[in-house]
C-alpha cells in the first residue's frame, strides 16, 4: 500500500524556509512562496479549504480586496493596467497557504527562523556600518543590506519587540542573556539606520509591551519611559544619521507650519495626506482605479499651491490605507478600516503570542500609514508571514478546544 504524502509537513517546511528567506533574499523568498503554494494546490482538499475561507475575517478581507481590485475593470476600464496592478498580490496567498495547510507544532521554528535571519542580517549591516564589507551602493550611513531603510527599521521595531517579550517569558538564562544581547544590539542597529518610522514604531511597543507585561502600571511607565528616554539620548549623542534625520524632520515640519512650505521630505507626507484626502471626497463611491501613479497630482497640488513638479515625483500616497480608499472608493475605506481591525482582534489564548499578534499589529498599521505596504514586495511578505501565522494559531487553538 502507498503511503501518503504529509503535505503539511513539507508545506511547514517550506513555510519555515520562507520565514528564514525573507529578511536576507527576495529570490529566496520567492522560491519558497512559490513552491509552497504549489503544494498547497496540489494538496487539494478544496472543499474544506473554503468551509474554513469563508468563515475567516482575514481570509475574507484579503478575497475582497483582491476581487473588488479586480471588478473596479468594469468601470475604470484599464484591464491590462489592473491585472499588472493585482498581481503583486500573488504574496498575499501565503496568508491562505497558512490558515488550511500548516502544522502548528512548528509555530516555534518559524519565529527561530526569522530571528535568526534577522540576526545575520543585523551582522551584514554592521560590517557595512563599520566599513569592514561593501556591498552594492549601500552607504555605511545608511546600511540597510536587503530592504529599503523604511522597511528595514520596522521589521527591526517589531524584531526588538519579539526579543522582549521572549526577555519576558524566557525561564532559561542561558537564553535570556543570549536575548538581552541581541535585543541591545537590534537597538543600537535601529538607530544607526536611516528609517524614522521604525523608530516611531519602537517607542509604541516598548509602552505596549512593558505595559503588558507588568502587573505594576506605574513601574511599568517609569520603565518604558527610561527605556526610551536613554535610547533616545544616546542615539542623538552617538548616531549622526539619528542626529541629521530628527533634525531634518523638525526642519521640515517648522517650514510647513511657518513658511507654508511643503517641500521637505516630512512637508511632502502632509501634502500627499491632503492631495489623497481631496481625492476620496471628490471620488467617494467607486474611487479613481488602480494605477501605478497618483491621479490628478498635479491639479491637486495646483489648488493647494504646493509645488506641483516636487509633490508629482511621488507615485503614491505614502500610505496602505489612502491609496486603497482613493482607488476604490467607499469599499476600499471599509477593506483598510476591515485590515486594522483584524491586525488587532486576533482571538489568541497563549500570552506570548497574543502580545506578539498585537505588536505585530500595531507595527504594520503604523508602517501602513507612512508607506504603500500593499504595492511592495517586502512589506507583502512582513504582511503575508505573521497575519498568516497569527491567523492560523487563532484557529488551531480555537480547534484544540473542540
Amino acid at each position: 500500500m502507498q503511503k501518503q504524502i504529509d503535505y503539511k509537513k513539507y508545506i511547514s517546511y517550506l513555510l519555515i524556509g520562507y520565514a528564514f528567506s525573507f529578511p536576507i533574499s527576495k529570490a529566496a523568498t520567492n522560491l519558497f512562496e512559490i513552491l509552497a503554494i504549489l503544494l498547497w494546490i496540489v494538496e487539494g482538499n478544496w472543499k474544506e479549504k473554503f468551509a474554513l475561507y469563508k468563515n475567516n475575517l482575514l481570509s475574507i478581507t484579503i478575497a475582497l480586496l483582491i476581487g473588488f481590485s479586480l471588478l473596479s475593470i468594469l468601470w475604470h476600464g484599464n484591464a491590462e493596467l489592473t491585472f499588472r496592478y493585482v498581481a503583486k498580490y500573488r504574496h498575499l496567498l501565503i496568508i491562505f497557504v497558512f490558515y488550511s495547510s500548516f502544522d502548528n507544532k512548528y509555530t516555534s521554528h518559524i519565529i527561530s527562523a526569522f530571528l535568526l535571519s534577522m540576526f545575520l542580517s543585523e551582522i551584514m549591516s554592521y560590517a557595512i556600518f563599520f566599513e569592514l564589507i561593501k556591498y552594492k551602493n549601500i552607504s555605511p550611513n545608511d546600511p540597510s543590506p536587503f530592504m529599503s531603510h523604511m522597511t528595514y527599521s520596522t521589521v527591526l521595531a517589531f524584531t526588538i519587540s519579539i526579543l522582549l517579550i521572549k526577555l519576558f517569558y524566557e525561564k532559561n538564562l542561558k537564553y535570556k542573556f543570549f536575548y538581552i544581547l541581541f535585543f541591545l544590539t537590534a537597538t543600537t542597529n535601529l538607530f544607526i539606520n536611516g528609517g524614522r518610522t521604525g523608530q516611531i514604531i519602537f517607542i509604541s511597543l516598548i509602552f505596549f509591551t512593558i505595559f503588558s507585561s507588568m502587573k505594576d502600571k506605574i513601574k511599568a511607565f517609569i520603565s518604558s519611559f527610561i527605556i526610551v528616554l536613554l535610547t533616545f539620548s544616546l542615539a542623538y549623542s552617538f548616531s549622526e544619521n539619528f542626529d541629521n534625520r530628527v533634525n531634518q524632520l523638525y526642519t521640515d515640519f517648522n517650514n510647513v507650519i511657518t513658511h507654508n512650505n511643503y517641500t521637505g521630505s516630512g512637508g511632502s507626507r502632509i501634502a500627499l495626506t491632503i492631495v489623497g484626502v481631496d481625492t476620496f471626497l471628490d471620488h467617494p463611491l467607486l474611487g479613481t482605479g488602480l494605477a501605478y501613479n497618483i491621479h490628478n497630482i498635479t491639479v491637486y497640488a495646483k489648488a493647494h499651491n504646493f509645488n506641483a513638479q516636487q509633490i508629482s515625483r511621488f507615485a503614491d500616497y505614502h500610505s496602505t490605507f489612502l491609496t486603497i480608499s482613493t482607488q476604490l472608493g467607499i469599499v476600499g475605506l471599509l477593506i483598510s478600516l476591515l485590515i486594522i481591525y483584524v491586525l488587532l482582534t486576533f482571538k489568541i489564548k497563549n500570552k506570548e503570542y497574543k502580545l506578539m499578534s498585537l505588536l505585530f499589529g500595531i507595527s504594520f498599521i503604523i508602517f501602513s500609514f507612512t508607506h504603500n505596504t500593499f504595492h511592495t514586495m517586502n512589506p507583502m511578505i512582513f504582511f503575508a508571514l505573521f497575519t498568516g501565522l497569527f491567523n492560523t494559531i487563532q484557529r488551531l487553538e480555537t480547534q484544540h478546544e473542540h
